[in-house]
């Protein structure tokens, strides 16, 4: 103790004795001294802190990652945030467009993460290409696909977002400043790296021909990457002025395996009635284009008939999407269209057929096809106008979906080959089972996706215990995919139990998923603000 104290306030410290005046203003005074003393040695311990915790920073493990690691960690970054992009239903051009702003972001974390970048080739594959594509990001956009290295570029996307969309009063290209007659743009596509896909988002026909005409100013004696090419998307967004079949518009496109092609929707016709009869005379140019296909993706709300027609010639096709753009779907008179629907629409190779933003009366398309080697169906009635919780509000397939299916399997014979189904964006909760009617039809079936659709699980369950055997009895994987919050998953208890019993002939349930919808928790503050009042009564909560 009298170490510790002034030897003049020890005495202090032993006794109960209210301290002298004096005695306070010194024992204050010690107090202040001790409080400066401590603040000092918190301010040295932390800048001792700060200096062990830099020493260990430099003996972080990542550090010691090497270049090539990261690069890799990078690749695995970008894959997943374009996975969250497409769960987002973000076009695909927009969604590259987000991804290379997020490796730059990535490059100017430091000088050891941007290095790691440049010596990664694959992560410099996908370009895009946007607004006005002046010399100098062209200059760019060859120094961006030449860190390749080797890798052949895979993706390269073009669109001009510059504009809000329409032409006043539909004037010429050159008037409004295409960006697709830049003679830079059209020398990336003829002197530049080559790359697998190429992506074009053209407002009309009109910058389409723009590029062309360009490109074959160009006089190269090198083989044009445009030549090279495999895949090819091509999106007419707003308006189609094709008129003269004898000068197709088509044909300067390679023979591409795999392509994409958007027509601007119907209703962007109608203006001039006989429009669309002169569009639909001038799509027979693709037939050079679609009998080398394995992959076809037509996104056209026009005319069944023309949509038949054209795929007639698709002799190879594998993979087939159609999207009607969530309108609907006239047909015309025609031989075609009586021959198609007495013979069906042969396409002997077809693998997956997908129908996308369908209107339930139109998903009946499906029965005019002929597909032999089928494996894979995927109807989806999606309204990309509907909000994501509007569960009740989903489309109610066709009563007649059974049957039609039941057509197409019948005229194909591809009952056996067919092991995948997926349901996407409707309300099958009726009382007639309709779900449990559309399943019967798939005594081989494997995988089955049910994706934002509204259903009844009993629909499983239904029906007594030798029935299981008939019921998708081959089902390896079910996946239940965005189901509502408080959706009953117990219910299915039954039918998963009966999967999984040793020795059961029906039991070859290997994997069941399931994920739910995010609660989204309501705005009280703004409903309080709406209906504020001195004389109303409020009563705010869930029901």
């Amino acid at each position: 103790m009298d170490s510790d104290y002034p030897n003049h306030l020890v005495h202090l410290f032993t006794s109960n004795i209210a301290p002298h005046p004096l005695e306070i203003v010194s024992i204050e005074q010690e107090i202040e001294g001790s409080t400066k003393m401590i603040e000092q040695l918190q301010q040295h311990l932390q800048k001792l802190e700060r200096q062990r915790h830099g020493y260990r920073t430099l003996l972080s493990p990542v550090r010691r990652i090497p270049a090539e690691v990261l690069g890799e960690i990078f690749a695995c970054v970008l894959e997943v945030l374009d996975f969250e992009r497409q769960s987002y239903s973000v076009g695909s051009w927009r969604r590259q467009a987000w991804l290379d702003n997020s490796l730059m972001s990535l490059c100017l974390v430091c000088r050891a993460w941007c290095d790691a970048a440049f010596s990664t080739p694959r992560l410099w594959t996908n370009l895009e290409i946007c607004s006005v594509p002046s010399h100098l990001r062209l200059e760019k956009a060859f120094r961006w696909l030449d860190r390749c290295r080797g890798v052949p570029a895979r993706t390269l996307t073009v669109y001009d977002d510059s504009r809000s969309g329409y032409y006043d009063n539909h004037q010429d290209c050159a008037k409004a400043g295409c960006k697709f007659s830049n003679p830079e743009l059209a020398r990336l596509l003829t002197e530049g790296p080559s790359f697998e896909k190429l992506v074009l988002c053209c407002e009309s026909p009109r910058c389409f021909r723009a590029l062309m005409a360009v490109m074959d100013s160009i006089k190269t004696e090198k083989p044009r990457p445009w030549d090279s090419m495999k895949s090819l998307d091509l999106y007419f967004l707003y308006h189609w002025d094709e008129t003269d079949p004898s000068d197709s518009l088509f044909r300067p496109i390679p023979p591409v395996t795999s392509f994409l092609l958007n027509l601007p929707d119907r209703e962007n016709l109608e203006e001039d009635p006989s429009e669309l009869d002169d569009a639909l005379l001038h799509l027979g140019s693709l037939d050079h284009i679609l009998t080398n296909l394995t992959t076809f993706t037509f996104l056209c709300n026009w005319d069944g008939t023309m949509i038949l027609e054209a795929l007639q010639m698709c002799y190879n096709l594998e993979d087939l999407t159609l999207d009607f753009h969530n309108w609907t779907l006239p047909y015309r008179d025609a031989p075609s269209l009586e021959r198609v629907s007495r013979d069906g629409l042969l396409l002997p190779k077809l693998r997956a057929l997908r129908i996308r933003n369908a209107l339930s009366e139109f998903v009946d398309i499906i029965q005019f096809f002929k597909t032999p080697a089928l494996a894979e169906l995927d109807i989806s009635l999606a309204d990309e106008d509907l909000l994501d919780t509007e569960f009740i509000h989903l489309r109610k397939p066709p009563k007649n979906l059974p049957t039609i299916i039941r057509t197409l399997l019948d005229r194909s014979r591809c009952d056996k080959s067919l092991r995948k189904f997926r349901l996407d964006s409707v309300n099958v909760t009726s009382d007639d089972h309709q779900l449990r009617k559309i399943l019967a039809n798939f005594p081989y079936l494997t995988h089955l996706i049910l994706d934002n659709v509204y259903f009844d699980p009993l629909d499983f369950n239904e029906g007594h215990h030798d029935e299981w055997t008939t019921f998708i009895p081959r089902l390896e994987v079910l996946e239940l995919l965005h189901l509502v919050p408080h959706f009953p998953l117990d219910d299915l208890q039954d039918f998963v139990h009966n999967r999984r019993k040793p020795g059961s002939p029906s039991g070859t349930l290997k994997k069941l998923v399931a994920t739910f919808r995010k609660y989204v928790q309501p705005d009280f503050d703004m409903v309080d603000r709406l209906f504020r009042g001195d004389d109303l009564t409020r009563s705010l909560g869930f029901a």
